[in-house]
């Protein structure tokens, strides 16, 4: 949330803020608090720019908190190296696509999204659904990668 507001107090337009300004930061900051290498684990940030409503760029921000939280806890054990990527994009006039992935050791197969005893995963449900109004899936092809659409 501070991130958020530091993004707010450094921009003219508080009914779109700079999306991919606030996405760096929020990761460099958790990169510093995990004190990981940006030699073992790399980040890849391919944002589109393109401009997001407060109330869709708080509960954005709060996912991507989240999953590279959970990535940089779990996806990489004992020293792994590997990447985590965050895309933005515009699917149409109105329709976006986040996704946060790594290509870490993955979520097991038998983890069901929409029945997760995880206070964060039941959160990321929780901010997808119902705040962005979007719709969630997972892919576990060659890591974990957490895709959402919503309308912006």
């Amino acid at each position: 949330m501070d991130i958020i507001h530091e993004t707010l107090y450094q921009t003219n337009d508080f009914a779109n803020i700079d999306f991919a300004r606030h996405v760096k930061a929020i990761a460099n900051h958790l990169f510093r608090s995990y004190g990981v290498s940006p030699d073992k684990i790399r980040l890849k940030i391919e944002m589109e720019d393109i401009p997001l409503k407060l109330n869709n760029a708080i509960p954005c921000g709060l996912i991507i908190n989240e999953l590279i939280s959970n990535s940089l806890k779990y996806a990489f054990p004992k020293d792994g190296t590997g990447e985590i990527k965050i895309t933005f994009r515009s699917m149409n006039q109105d329709e976006i696509e986040l996704v946060v992935s790594d290509d870490g050791i993955g979520m097991p197969e038998g983890i069901d999204i929409e029945e997760l005893e995880s206070m964060g995963l039941q959160l990321i449900n929780i901010l997808a659904e119902n705040q962005l109004e979007g719709e969630i899936a997972l892919d576990r092809d060659g890591g974990t990668a957490f895709r959402i659409q919503f309308t912006n």
